[in-house]
């Protein structure tokens, strides 16, 4: 069941404060757009978009990609080297397998895990912080 709009935003906009108050300067540039929440991804080799699609959160984990500035998934080729798993099997995108994302929870490896057993332990801020460690930063 979706959340009405502005309970959403309100959820949303929680997630966005407590990330940046536990991230610090890992987080300089989150921000919430709409039901996304974007993330710039600096590192020697280049810059990079994470969007974290927050449109079914809390019911649903986040779904979680590279996009380009229209939020088009990047092509597994843009994406920073090693970050992806590779194309989800049954989504067809690319993908990273942390926990508290949705193709985590997609993927045929992990149908005994469940999101309702771990999402309050699965923040915006705890998945950030494992996405940034992942992307080297």
């Amino acid at each position: 069941m979706a959340l009405h709009p502005a309970v959403l935003a309100d959820l949303l906009d929680t997630e966005v404060r407590h990330a940046r108050s536990r991230l610090g300067d890992r987080a300089h540039d989150l921000r919430r757009a709409g039901s996304d929440l974007l993330l710039t991804l600096r590192r020697p080799d280049g810059s990079w978009t994470l969007r974290l699609d927050g449109s079914r959160y809390d019911a649903e984990p986040f779904d979680v990609a590279l996009v380009d500035e229209n939020g088009s998934i990047l092509p597994l080729e843009q994406w920073i080297p090693g970050y992806a798993h590779g194309i989800h099997s049954s989504l067809q995108i690319p993908w990273v397998c942390v926990s508290g994302t949705r193709a985590y929870y997609a993927h045929e490896s992990h149908f005994a895990e469940r999101w309702d057993a771990v999402r309050y332990a699965h923040r915006a801020d705890s998945l950030l912080a494992h996405l940034l460690t992942k992307a080297g930063l």
